[in-house]
């Protein structure tokens, strides 16, 4: 996985440019597009001759816009849109010597015609009709190589003149519309055809529409990009479209980093691209997600455990302050584990318990307070149980299906949850003994194939024994699995200790 971000719109519309144009004097042209409000420029993914560069309105041009321009040393910088847009001023002084062209007028309508009028001179085999505003269907629009997007007005029931005028140009055989009913009517769809065969790529949202448009474009991939297109929030998109390697798929962005939509994880799974890539810094695609999306292409191998020293790393009562550091250590050494987590907490750190599941982790049941579960009643235990269940199921995460119960302790009423209890054979006393060296040298002296390692991540010391005992064990054969997968036959009412030694129910 990667990440094509600087440290503001403009830099990163010059990191998208290195990626396509890096040989210098590669690109027939630079087109400048409006840094703060890139409605002037939505349909700029067509362009595929030179690569599109964020700028102010009219403030002068980023030092770091100037340098790719003299990099690439095209003979011609476009602005797109109006004088609104990008001013001549800013224009000729990105241009410097070289040639100026502007591609647009007043509205998003005039200014994706002529931009399908510069990339497709004569005809097309296709032409796609989208709302105009903020669309992210437009921005994934991109990858349609096979004729231009043309912008409705804001009305989507109003066909305007020039789009008819643009299509009996273009003499396409089909018009396809990019979005529902809410973002162009069928009775346009159809005046705008004239006759001509129709078409619609639409999803039930924006995610599902820039799934459905990758699959159409890209039925195999050995790349995919994300971009933010949540809101209004598709300015690192915008340059991203001249990008025709492999699809964009629209992901939601902002402070609560949320789980890869299902259409996204479904094409990834699919298609399996090696390499993810995410247009922006964090902000705009959380790290948890880009790594969601690359196991999601790439999935860890998972050994078989019969043949193989499986062990199980499992992380109790958590989440607490030092969990992000022990998931930093797990995606760094690309080892997967499981967080029996705590109700209570998981509701204090609900970002926390995402990112486990995200980046490849089983997160399961550990009750919501801790209880000693033998002295309750069934359904005293079967609500500790279901309250956790139910509070990771509203954050996104399957429910759970396994349950350790606390301090190891259980009765026959446990045992009629309808889950197996996971409890362990390798306990370093971690809780109790808060050293480092001694949590890991005691790891490393019990364990055997088949372990399932209780552990707590939330003492400090244990997460920061983490590394050693990842390394011990790699170094002695040892392969990391999930509990599910050491165990995969355990069923309800089980007692698990280890792969080999099962208390079967009944």
């Amino acid at each position: 996985m990667d990440r094509l971000a600087g440290a503001n719109r403009s830099a990163t519309s010059v990191r998208i440019s290195q990626r396509k144009f890096s040989r210098p004097g590669s690109a027939a042209a630079v087109y400048l597009a409006r840094a703060d409000d890139v409605t002037h420029a939505m349909t700029a993914g067509g362009l595929s001759d030179g690569p599109v560069l964020l700028v102010p309105a009219c403030s002068g041009v980023p030092a770091v816009v100037a340098r790719e321009i003299s990099r690439l040393n095209p003979p011609t910088v476009f602005a797109l849109g109006s004088t609104a847009a990008v001013c001549d001023d800013t224009l000729r002084a990105a241009a410097g010597s070289r040639a100026t062209g502007r591609l647009g007028g007043p509205d998003q309508t005039t200014t994706s015609v002529a931009i399908a009028r510069h990339v497709w001179p004569g005809s097309a085999a296709t032409v796609y009709l989208a709302a105009g505003g903020f669309s992210p269907d437009v921005i994934a629009g991109g990858a349609l190589t096979d004729g231009p997007i043309l912008l409705l007005g804001t009305d989507p029931s109003v066909l305007p003149q020039s789009i008819v005028s643009a299509i009996d140009d273009l003499a396409p055989a089909r018009v396809v519309a990019l979005g529902g009913q809410g973002q162009v009517t069928d009775a346009v769809l159809a005046a705008a055809a004239r006759g001509r065969k129709t078409e619609r790529i639409a999803g039930s949202n924006r995610y599902q529409t820039s799934a459905m448009i990758a699959r159409r474009v890209f039925p195999t991939a050995t790349v995919a990009y994300l971009a933010r297109g949540d809101g209004n929030n598709i300015i690192d998109a915008l340059p991203g479209g001249i990008l025709v390697d492999g699809p964009m798929l629209i992901v939601p962005g902002g402070s609560t980093c949320s789980f890869l939509p299902a259409a996204a994880r479904a094409y990834l799974a699919d298609t399996r691209p090696t390499k993810v890539i995410a247009f922006g810094g964090a902000a705009a695609v959380c790290d948890p997600m880009l790594r969601q999306a690359a196991l999601t292409a790439v999935p860890r191998p998972v050994p078989d455990c019969s043949r193989t020293r499986c062990v199980a790393l499992t992380y109790d009562d958590g989440p607490g302050a030092d969990t992000e550091a022990l998931l930093n250590t797990l995606w760094s050494k690309n080892v997967p584990a499981t967080f029996f987590v705590l109700g209570h907490r998981a509701k204090a750190r609900p970002a926390t318990v995402r990112r486990q599941a995200m980046e490849g982790h089983q997160v399961q049941n550990h009750t919501w307070s801790h209880p000693i579960l033998r002295r309750m009643s069934l359904s005293a235990q079967h609500a500790e149980y279901r309250q956790t269940s139910n509070l990771l199921s509203s954050l996104g995460l399957p429910r759970t299906d396994m349950l350790r119960p606390p301090y190891g302790e259980y009765n026959a009423n446990t045992r009629k949850l309808g889950v197996p209890l996971i409890l362990w054979d390798v306990d370093p006393l971690d809780w109790r003994d808060r050293n480092s060296k001694t949590v890991r040298t005691r790891v490393l002296d019990a364990t055997r194939p088949g372990s399932i390692i209780l552990m707590h991540d939330w003492h400090r010391t244990t997460v920061a024994a983490a590394s050693g005992i990842i390394d011990g064990l790699r170094a002695r054969g040892y392969a990391f699995v999930t509990v599910d997968q050491l165990v995969p036959d355990a069923r309800p009412g089980d007692v698990v200790f280890s792969r080999t030694r099962i208390n079967r129910a009944g």
